[in-house]
């Protein structure tokens, strides 16, 4: 079976590590996966120093003629027997692509929570594809809502890969970000600094916080928020404790200079940096936003804040301070659940079991 995975992002964030993950593992198992990605992006690099075959069409927007021609060129010349679609830039394009090429089956991978809006997504949901596959019921219930049959939707949690999973010393990693040796507990996130993550209810809750529990804040990530971002923390009179680390791309690797790992998005269908804060051993909390309740159980593998609410965001954070008998249950048993439900392993045999069903479905 020779599989081809298609993206079009220019950054490396959770579904790009995802598709990498899946593409070697698959590889592993004896499928024939390849990549096509955006030229010289960090998944494109990553792929090729993994020795995933990989071929480069940039994107430049949804109905793109040129990027029509080159997947089209591509699928042609590899004649995969499975397309698998991830980038929403690239669903028209390549899926036309894939189509006129007759590869036997075109799959679509749906990442995100937003609705369909209009008439051309209901149809490309409906139409276009054999198959979608989803990271969380949330993401279902929206396909559904849009009237995507049912019967067409594959729910896949996402995965990590705990053999890989590097974490630098603790006292290494702070010292890379320059976060200080003083004492104070850290509270860290990792993420794309964009409004829907809602960093900014993370940053309220932190001024509320240090009133009774002095602390340092520790942000991995970047993106277009940043700026507004910083000069809240200056506003809000924390910009001394808090550090904007930026872009790492070893950012799992710098968890360990964190205490509590906190995810306040209002929207996230199925984030990635929950399972890579399991691996590493952290207490979390997060939003009850999305599909992040099937990756969290509220009281077992973590706590839960209400969307967009610092105060209560700041109860959970302090709950977990205040009680570390609570804090380390909830990380272990978070690894735990991460360990054995979202491996890069389970995740290949699930999606080759997706495969093989649908190609017999189609009498392949």
């Amino acid at each position: 079976m020779r599989v081809l995975h298609v993206d079009s992002g220019k950054y490396w964030r959770g579904s790009q590590k995802q598709i990498w993950l899946l593409s070697r593992e698959e590889r592993r198992k004896g499928i024939d996966s390849w990549v096509v990605a955006r030229p010289n992006s960090p998944l494109f690099r990553r792929c090729v120093e993994s020795s995933i075959p990989t071929a480069g069409v940039k994107v430049r927007f949804e109905v793109d003629p040129i990027a029509l021609a080159n997947y089209l060129r591509l699928f042609s010349q590899i004649c995969p027997s499975v397309a698998v679609i991830h980038c929403s830039r690239a669903h028209l394009p390549a899926g036309l692509a894939a189509k006129l090429a007759g590869v036997p089956l075109r799959i679509l991978w749906r990442w995100l929570d937003n609705p369909i809006r209009n008439p051309w997504q209901r149809w490309k949901y409906q139409h276009g594809y054999d198959a979608v596959i989803t990271v969380s019921q949330r993401v279902a219930q929206v396909l559904q809502d849009g009237g995507v049959d049912a019967g067409k939707i594959h729910i896949v949690h996402v995965a990590v890969d705990p053999n890989e999973h590097v974490l630098y010393e603790r006292q290494h990693a702070r010292a890379v970000l320059g976060v200080p040796e003083d004492g104070l507990m850290v509270i860290g996130t990792v993420s794309f600094l964009v409004p829907r993550k809602r960093v900014d209810t993370l940053l309220e809750a932190f001024q509320i916080l240090n009133r009774n529990f002095p602390s340092y804040l520790l942000i991995i990530g970047d993106g277009p928020e940043r700026a507004r971002l910083e000069q809240l923390a200056e506003r809000l009179g924390v910009s001394a404790k808090t550090k904007f680390a930026g872009y790492r791309f070893d950012a799992t690797a710098l968890m360990s200079a964190m205490d509590i790992f906190v995810l306040p998005s209002v929207r996230d269908a199925a984030p990635v940096v929950l399972l890579e804060a399991g691996l590493a051993g952290l207490p979390v909390v997060a939003s009850r936003a999305g599909g992040i309740p099937e990756y969290i159980k509220d009281g077992e593998t973590g706590l839960l804040f209400q969307p967009g609410d610092p105060k209560d965001l700041v109860g959970k954070i302090e709950a977990l301070l205040g009680d570390k008998d609570l804090a380390r249950r909830l990380a272990t048993n978070h690894r735990n659940f991460v360990l054995s439900r979202c491996t890069v392993s389970h995740l290949a045999s699930v999606v080759e079991d997706i495969y093989r069903r649908l190609v017999s479905s189609k009498g392949g």
